[in-house]
């Protein structure tokens, strides 16, 4: 395995322990609230990063086992409707701090995935890369609006 293959399997993995930690996150801040709009877009972006996690999963044993990217057309999952019953504000001041802390993981996510494509020659890889980040800019989009309803 040449050095550029290990360092790009290293950020892979690297890659894999942010989804995860995001994803937990996302989870507990879920559980957490009491708000039916906070919970659903918790869940939505928890089962993003999910879908992220295995992607990059796949990815990393592709490319160890055959130097092989894979292809990653875009999440699938969508934003659950809004309930009836849903306020389309009042998150309280702990849902607040969670869409703050929110909105840094997904800059982080997204400045790593950025750093990840300026190192990325193969085609394919750079298309599955941009595909992510650009998922993680919707995550930012969806996150900053929320935020910025309850702060009005």
């Amino acid at each position: 395995m040449n050095e550029q293959t290990k360092e790009t399997l290293d950020a892979i993995m690297r890659a894999m322990e942010i989804e995860k930690e995001t994803f937990d996150f996302y989870t507990k801040a879920e559980k957490k609230t009491f708000n039916p709009e906070g919970k659903r877009i918790f869940r939505w972006l928890a089962k993003t990063e999910e879908q992220h996690y295995l992607k990059l999963n796949e990815l990393y044993q592709s490319l160890h086992e055959g130097g092989r990217w894979v292809f990653y057309g875009g999440s699938t999952i969508a934003i659950e409707p809004a309930g009836a019953d849903e306020k389309q504000v009042g998150f309280d001041t702990d849902d607040r701090q969670a869409l703050e802390i929110a909105m840094e993981i997904e800059k982080k996510g997204i400045a790593y995935f950025d750093a990840l494509l300026e190192k990325t020659s193969d085609q394919d890889g750079r298309d599955m890369l941009l595909a992510l980040r650009n998922e993680e800019a919707e995550h930012l989009r969806v996150v900053t609006e929320k935020y910025n309803a309850i702060k009005r």
